[in-house]
């Protein structure tokens, strides 16, 4: 049993500091990769991850019929989306309805995670985006959250040029 926990912490505090080096990284400005993405595909992937996952939640994907590709890196972009669907499943109850969407908004494209849980206190949501913000520090701990994937959610939209929003009331939250 101690051994599974010194496991279990080590790579909890893995997972920490390679976080904390991303977040240094792209505060730092340096570069992401270059390549043609297929965010279609990339949602199909986390989508189907995450229900893998918790098949206790209903996931759901909104995409349009012919593919959505963007410049970017992908597995920056696979983690933003993998963030996003996490905190759906970890932060929603069982049978929760999450939805992820991408659509073409002008030359932009909007990803987007809809979710029907119990929403995000109004005071809390200026600070998601923060370092080491919880929801729920209590939940948080058992779910070996460090509190940084919001944070790089919105540190690789920004440093593809975009931004991350969050909507939030009692059943319905929404990070696009």
């Amino acid at each position: 049993h101690a051994m599974g926990r010194v496991e279990s912490e080590a790579q909890r505090m893995t997972s920490l500091v390679e976080d904390l080096l991303l977040l240094a990284r792209l505060d730092e400005g340096r570069p992401l990769e270059q390549e043609e993405v297929d965010l279609t595909m990339l949602a199909v992937d986390a989508v189907s991850d995450a229900h893998a996952a918790s098949s206790d939640h209903h996931w759901q994907l909104d995409v349009p019929e012919e593919p959505i590709t963007v410049v970017g890196d992908r597995a920056r972009l696979h983690q933003v989306l993998t963030n996003l669907l996490a905190n759906a499943r970890v932060h929603t109850p069982v049978g929760t309805s999450v939805v992820t969407t991408l659509r073409h908004e002008g030359d932009q494209v909007r990803m987007s995670v809809t979710d029907n849980g119990p929403g995000i206190p109004e005071a809390l949501q200026d600070k998601v985006f923060e370092p080491f913000t919880r929801g729920d520090d209590a939940r948080a701990r058992t779910t070996g959250s460090t509190g940084l994937g919001l944070s790089i959610v919105s540190a690789v939209g920004a440093a593809h040029g975009g931004r991350v929003e969050v909507e939030s009331r009692p059943g319905r939250t929404s990070f696009s």
